[in-house]
């Protein structure tokens, strides 16, 4: 049986992109991102390997932090592709 906390579940975790960020700002906040969630992933595989019990719901809530901050990474990694594929379709030119 799978349980899940729906309440405790994020809706929608998004980044702050109302500054116009450039592709380089995107990539850098997107790897700052990856590399929290690595080394969160990290620390609480250490914790969980030496612990004599484990609290499931501190360790759910782990995840979805977990989760969340991977999230955060990957919509700022599909923010800078489109920016990019955008800028250079923008600058395909014109064969008249």
């Amino acid at each position: 049986m799978r349980a899940v906390n729906e309440a405790r579940m994020p809706e929608h975790v998004e980044a702050d992109t109302s500054d116009a960020q450039g592709i380089h700002d995107l990539l850098n906040e997107a790897t700052m991102w990856l590399q929290y969630s690595r080394g969160v992933t990290a620390t609480l595989a250490d914790l969980i390997h030496e612990a004599d019990e484990v609290d499931c719901q501190q360790l759910a809530l782990s995840l979805e932090a977990i989760a969340a901050m991977t999230r955060l990474g990957v919509h700022q990694l599909s923010e800078a592709r489109a920016q990019a594929y955008w800028g250079a379709a923008s600058e395909v030119p014109d064969r008249t």
